[in-house]
């Protein structure tokens, strides 16, 4: 899929646009890079989709310092700004999940709904930094350790993403996107959303448990939560057409007290490059 090039936040941006109809934001997981999203994309073609590598990842500049997740936020919001976007349907998969909270808590006003996958309400998300050192330290085409036997486990689901060019191979994309996380939380701001909000989450996710569904559900005004029956983490790729459907299906319905979705079957969305 095609690519632009936008500056946000002072940061060149990798940034992708596809489809025709209402506007997706897909926020992704750690280290994610954009074709990562190509299958669920796909499942997707009667939405406008667009999504980014973040900084750090992929063809996007690498920051000179960590940056927290407020100013990720930020940085989004300033994107949409350029690509004309007032309001987009959000969702954020894993770590992208908390940036999708984190957005849509700082800008409420361009959040129709939100979906948050097999992510959490923080602050303990995900990996440890020792995690992702012990995977770089070793050849990504080695066999496999008999600790990596567990096909969900994190040196599995890293590996998967580093051969099939999902996920980022420089280790410091890593370390800058767990400290965006560290001391974050959102639980005891989510009771402010008043977007309909969908979570999905896989019964055999071992990385973000799904527990974890079930808190953000409880701290969210309007929220209900679909169990992926026998998916992982990945659920996202390993099951990117059920994801979609349940994606299509939210979006779809109508509610009395909320506004259509923004249609844009007739418009070519293009950024402004800076």
């Amino acid at each position: 899929m095609t690519t632009h090039t936008l500056t946000a936040q002072g940061l060149p941006l990798n940034v992708s646009i596809c489809g025709q109809g209402s506007p997706l934001l897909l926020l992704n997981g750690l280290g994610g890079l954009i074709r990562t999203f190509d299958t669920l994309r796909a499942e997707l073609g009667d939405y406008t989709t667009v999504t980014l590598d973040v900084p750090g990842v992929g063809q996007s500049q690498m920051p000179r310092w960590p940056m927290r997740l407020p100013r990720y936020a930020d940085l989004i919001a300033e994107m949409l700004e350029q690509l004309g976007l007032a309001q987009v349907d959000v969702f954020g998969v894993s770590w992208g999940g908390a940036l999708a909270q984190e957005f849509a808590l700082r800008h409420p006003e361009r959040v129709r709904r939100l979906i948050l996958a097999a992510t959490s309400a923080g602050p303990v998300m995900l990996v440890k930094p020792a995690d992702i050192m012990e995977f770089f330290a070793r050849s990504k085409t080695a066999k496999p350790r008999k600790s990596e036997g567990n096909r969900h486990s994190i040196q599995t689901l890293l590996r998967f993403g580093v051969v099939k060019g999902m996920l980022s191979v420089n280790p410091r994309t890593y370390y800058y996107q767990l400290a965006a996380l560290v001391g974050w939380t959102s639980l005891l701001r989510l009771s402010r959303l008043r977007q309909r909000t969908l979570i999905l989450t896989g019964d055999r996710d071992t990385l973000v448990q799904m527990y974890n569904a079930h808190i953000l559900r409880r701290s969210l005004r309007h929220a209900e939560v679909n169990v992926l029956k026998g998916e992982g983490h990945f659920f996202v790729v390993t099951s990117a057409r059920r994801t979609a459907e349940l994606i299509r299906e939210f979006l779809c319905r109508p509610y009395a007290d909320e506004e259509p979705a923004p249609r844009l079957a007739h418009r070519r969305l293009t950024p402004r490059l800076l």
